[in-house]
């Protein structure tokens, strides 16, 4: 297995788990396999040397790993934040997505394939596991006011966040809210779908979604089996230098 003692010599910052949920034991954690990184181009933690610490400490705990770029994913805020039309936003964010990937690529190279693996928003949204787990989502969220409830809290709290920090919104607070739940549906089904791929662990500097945590607590029926069975890892990336990774 690749260690992370040949990077060593990086002074990386130290990585911790602050929360699992559901609620389970790092022995449970580790005895998994298999992990997936959702890369947010937003977040400054999925750059630089955080960035590589976090991935170093994913395959210092999994077999496998698997970086999930979120470029695609990302047309719903240059269409909130920017006003872009559909197309243009595509190309934007797929843009941003091959910047990241030509920043990254020489530390990815770095570890083997059969250790760490790399795959785009856009081809996520191909696999059968996707447009079911989506169309049930879709579904629930026009059928269950509970559901659609959550996902509209987390779309408003997103938008409101982002103005609270002085990032203009393009659009209507309305507007804005309806494009974030179509933002979460896709990023929840895609989720759903990873699981159902055996990527059932994902790790993420930050806290989790207010819906996927309700999920988590079985507040709804009708959802998709591989978000059932998914896990998240709340992570903590610190300043210091790690003496372990």
């Amino acid at each position: 297995m690749t260690s992370a003692s040949q990077f060593e010599n990086l002074g990386l910052p130290s990585v911790r788990i602050v929360r699992i949920l559901p609620k389970i034991t790092e022995e449970e954690l580790f005895s998994k396999k298999q992990c997936y990184i959702g890369i947010s181009l937003d977040n400054p933690e999925f750059y630089g040397k955080s960035l590589q610490a976090l991935v170093l400490w994913g395959i210092g705990n999994f077999e496998r790993s698997l970086v999930v770029v979120g470029d695609h994913l990302r047309r719903f805020n240059e269409q909130i934040f920017n006003g872009l039309g559909y197309d243009e936003a595509v190309q934007v964010a797929n843009t941003l997505g091959d910047s990241f990937i030509d920043k990254a690529g020489d530390f990815f190279k770095q570890i083997p394939t059969r250790r760490l693996m790399l795959t785009r928003w856009k081809e996520c949204l191909q696999s059968e596991e996707y447009k079911k787990s989506k169309v049930m989502l879709d579904e629930l969220f026009e059928s269950d006011p509970a559901f659609k409830a959550s996902v509209e809290k987390d779309a408003f709290a997103f938008a409101r966040r982002q103005s609270k920090q002085n990032k203009a919104l393009a659009v209507t607070m309305e507007e804005a809210t309806a494009l974030s739940c179509r933002y979460l549906l896709e990023e929840v089904a895609v989720f759903g779908a990873l699981s159902e791929q055996g990527w059932k662990v994902e790790l993420y500097p930050g806290p989790e979604l207010g819906v996927l945590v309700d999920v988590a607590k079985g507040k709804f029926d009708h959802i998709p089996q591989g978000l059932k069975e998914r896990i998240n890892v709340e992570l903590k990336i610190s300043d210091h230098k790690a003496k372990q990774i």
